[in-house]
């Protein structure tokens, strides 16, 4: 352990980002943040602590290290260097180069894995399309960089003054010892997520009670779920997956789906939750003794070590495949397939199941994805509870053993149960308004009359470009500029009881949905022409011929749907 300056930390060294660790995840703030520390540094004219770095020793050569920890500060300060440097002078910027990003054409700081050559053509200042979030940040925060230097009117000062900044610096013989390290010293920069620390701890136990066996294997499988997670967070945001979109959604919270479907202890974990009881399980089979306990130790870790990296490579499978096919697409992206059954989702994914037909002779033409279509329409958006602990407890008992006409009956019963036929009825014929199903069933339903389904460039428009968003359009309009009883309403309540039915309601895009805001039903025929959904210009058409739309229209109209919908998603 030791003080170090920027300058001596860089010199003579080369480091290697292990492939094992998460993908740049700094965004601006952070970028901003560790400039104001530079300045203010400069400002008081002292040193600055940015932090801790943890290092491991390289069999390559004595100069090569693998960074623990400290990569995040370590990739900014070479960013931040490398687009000072060409601010400077032929001379000075040869010099300071070669010092901190190139020696002898080898980078100072290289990644391992898919990211080495797209920092590297990143430093060269060449044009990149970012391939998963972690390149995506990466380009933010080089822009960012490269605008605040801009305003630094002394680049070799400032540059000067990032060699003084000190860092703690352990080096440590190998990587278990030095995550075993990582562990108890990572005081600033980005929080570690629970999954950085369930890593760390299996390290730990791998280091400490077997001999370091399945170090490796252990790096190995979480480099490639958190370069995973990048590729998911990353395509998930690119589809306008609302649940994945969210600043929320984390590395830990796919941890927990995936512990939901791995283990039946809790329903309802936090990430921190299934940390401790990877601990918990840990030392349990550690107290057994050397012989029976070490060997548990070992099992445990292989096992839930490989369950995690299958879930985290099927959930990716998932969103590539939303990427591709209409059908996923749609679940994803246009119902925004509720998070109570991703585990539900995957685990059928990981069993290799999800497609497959229902055994069922009556229902021999659906698959176990539709029946999860279905669940989620009729119970999590229309019935609009969550009902988590049967659902997440089947999900745990699945296996490779699990029969399919198993599977499919329990998923039969649980439809029927948390929903029945009149029950959905009931809901059809009621207020439905907030339902947040309605923008995927009335595209479903948009389809059905005009004979073809969407393209996928379409449904991607219809997802993803803010002017074509579906909103739900009341076509009586929510503040009447009508007399009630000319379309056929006795009162003001009576109107308020069909203003949010079915049958008053339709879709429209984000960009048409002003034009038709509180305007009459004649007013509203032009906006309605305009739309690219079938049931919505069928509504222009029919207003167009009657001359009307009035309360008969509303509940016809609402009979017409609910028949749909009742065969559509049925029990």
């Amino acid at each position: 352990m030791a003080n170090s300056k920027i300058q001596d930390f860089f010199n003579r060294k080369f480091f290697e980002i292990p492939k094992y660790q998460r993908g740049y995840a700094w965004n601006k703030e952070n970028v901003r943040d560790l400039f104001n520390d530079i300045r203010e540094a400069e400002e008081v004219k002292s040193s600055h602590y940015i932090g801790t770095v943890v290092l491991s020793k390289s069999k390559k050569s004595d100069r090569v290290f693998f960074i623990v920890d400290g990569q995040q500060r370590t990739t900014t300060i070479t960013m931040i260097i490398n687009a000072l440097i060409k601010k400077l002078s032929p001379d000075d910027a040869s010099f300071y180069r070669r010092f901190y990003i190139t020696e002898n054409n080898v980078n100072r700081l290289k990644p391992l894995g898919k990211e080495k050559d797209f920092f590297e053509k990143l430093l060269d200042g060449k044009s990149l399309e970012p391939k998963n979030k972690s390149q995506r940040l990466l380009i933010q925060a080089y822009e960012e960089i490269e605008e605040q230097i801009e305003q630094i009117k002394d680049p070799l000062s400032f540059l000067n003054m990032i060699e003084s900044l000190e860092i703690l610096e352990f080096i440590e013989e190998s990587e278990g010892d030095a995550i075993r390290i990582f562990q108890t010293v990572n005081d600033r920069g980005k929080p570690l997520s629970n999954m950085e620390k369930a890593k760390s701890l299996l390290v730990y136990f791998s280091n400490r009670y077997l001999d370091k066996k399945l170090d490796n294997k252990i790096n190995d499988a979480f480099g490639e779920i958190f370069q995973m997670y990048d590729e998911i967070k990353f395509k998930g945001e690119e589809l306008g997956i609302t649940l994945i979109g969210s600043d929320k959604f984390s590395e830990d919270t796919v941890m927990r789906y995936h512990f939901v479907a791995y283990n039946d202890e809790d329903y309802d974990a936090t990430a921190g939750y299934v940390l401790n009881f990877l601990k918990k399980r840990l030392n349990s089979y550690r107290k057994v003794g050397k012989k029976v306990g070490y060997q548990k130790v070992e099992d445990f870790i292989t096992d839930y070590m490989e369950s995690l990296q299958l879930f985290f490579q099927s959930l990716n499978t998932l969103i590539k495949r939303a990427d591709k096919k209409k059908q996923y697409f749609k679940l994803f992206s246009i119902l925004n397939l509720s998070a109570t059954l991703y585990p539900l989702i995957v685990k059928l994914e990981m069993l290799g199941k999800l497609e497959n037909k229902l055994p069922n002779a009556n229902y021999k033409k659906f698959t176990f994805l539709d029946l999860i279509e279905l669940i989620d329409v009729r119970i999590y958006k229309t019935r609009g509870t969550d009902p988590r602990a049967d659902i997440s407890r089947f999900a745990c008992r699945l296996n490779q053993h699990s029969k399919d006409e198993d599977i499919q009956n329990w998923l039969l019963w649980y439809n029927k149960h948390w929903m029945n036929k009149p029950s959905f009825m009931n809901y059809l014929n009621g207020y439905i308004y907030g339902n947040r199903a309605l923008p995927h069933i009335f595209v479903e339903y948009s389809e059905n009359l005009r004979g073809t389904e969407f393209t996928m460039d379409e449904l991607k428009k219809i997802a993803n470009d803010r002017r074509f968003n579906p909103t739900i359009e009341h076509i009586l309009s929510q503040k009447p500029k009508f007399t009630l009883k000319s379309h056929g309403f006795k009162s003001t309540e009576e109107y308020l009881e069909y203003e949010h039915s079915l049958g008053n309601l339709c879709v429209l895009e984000k960009n048409l949905n002003s034009g038709a805001q509180n305007k009459s039903t004649f007013e509203k025929v032009k906006v309605y022409d305009k739309s690219i959904f079938k049931m919505t210009k069928n509504i222009a058409s029919q207003i167009s011929t009657k001359s009307e739309f009035k309360k008969k229209d509303i509940e016809e109209r609402t009979e017409l749907l609910a028949e749909y919908f009742i065969k559509k998603w049925w029990c």
